[in-house]
């Protein structure tokens, strides 16, 4: 198998697939490995045809980057046949514990790889809107591939809350690279200053935010005492992990709003003024 990126440091190819994908390529979805190994040595695990599992790349923890599969070719990786014939996957080496932290140079690695994967594609933009219903029903032009993520069609937690906080950091980074407009302002949030401060931009039909953003969110849901899934107060760290999205849809169900999880202009003017 010849690497389709010139990036590539190894390449292991896996039985594991199903052969060539049947519709094009639209998606995009980085996993987390749970477990802090080198791009070579995930290879030689997907080598394996017991296992069943398979990516188009892996990301070592050292920043090495591998290729397992063509990326014409479906891999075996985020329990969804539709899936994993529209999604060139990615599994990124990371902690064993939760958040399944990535290191930095696993992180900007991956960036690297993202923005070739869209240069060599045809593809301007990455698109992160941070719902299932959002991103799978949305018809994506010619230029862009939408990020999903494995939690969306399984019981699972990848690509762990570190990884999935970070989403729309790296859409943002890669489009950045791409020259690409991440983003723009809707014209009534233009209107609103504070919103303005708080970098807050609108994709189609979803938020995204940057780590400053959620950390305002998480430190004033402290302050009215909105807990976490897990009953705690949240950690004030800039991930929109599962407790934030838990305390944010707490707060909207108290106060009538669309429980959506998406702090917009509905949600965060009372959630200013309940500070």
């Amino acid at each position: 198998m010849i690497a389709d990126s010139k990036l590539v440091t190894t390449v292991h190819p896996s039985p594991n697939h199903s052969g060539k994908r049947i519709y094009p390529l639209t998606r995009i979805s980085v996993h987390c490995v749970v477990g802090q190994c080198t791009a070579a040595s995930l290879g030689e695990w997907f080598a394996d045809a017991g296992l069943e599992a398979s990516s188009n790349y892996g990301v070592g923890y050292d920043g090495s980057i591998g290729q397992y599969l063509p990326e014409a070719y479906r891999s075996w990786c985020t329990s969804s046949y539709d899936n994993d014939n529209r999604a060139i996957t990615i599994e990124v080496a990371s902690d064993t514990f939760e958040p399944y932290k990535v290191t930095a140079a696993a992180y900007q690695a991956l960036i690297r790889l993202l923005v070739d994967i869209c240069r060599r594609n045809g593809k301007k933009k990455l698109m992160w809107f941070g719902e299932k219903s959002r991103a799978l029903n949305y018809e994506p032009k010619s230029d862009e591939l939408v990020m999903t993520v494995h939690r969306w069609f399984a019981n699972k937690s990848c690509p762990g809350d570190y990884l999935y906080g970070l989403h729309p950091q790296i859409a943002a980074e890669v489009n950045k690279q791409l020259g690409s407009s991440t983003a723009s302002v809707p014209a009534a949030a233009k209107k609103t200053k504070k919103m303005a401060a708080l970098k807050m931009f609108y994709i189609g039909e979803g938020y995204e935010y940057s780590p400053g953003v959620v950390k305002t969110v998480q430190r004033i849901l402290n302050d009215v005492s909105y807990k976490g899934k897990d009953g705690k107060p949240l950690t004030v760290d800039g991930i929109y992990g599962v407790n934030t999205d838990y305390a944010v849809r707490a707060f909207q169900k108290k106060h009538s709003l669309t429980v959506d999880g998406v702090v917009g202009p509905a949600t965060w003017k009372p959630l200013i003024g309940a500070r």
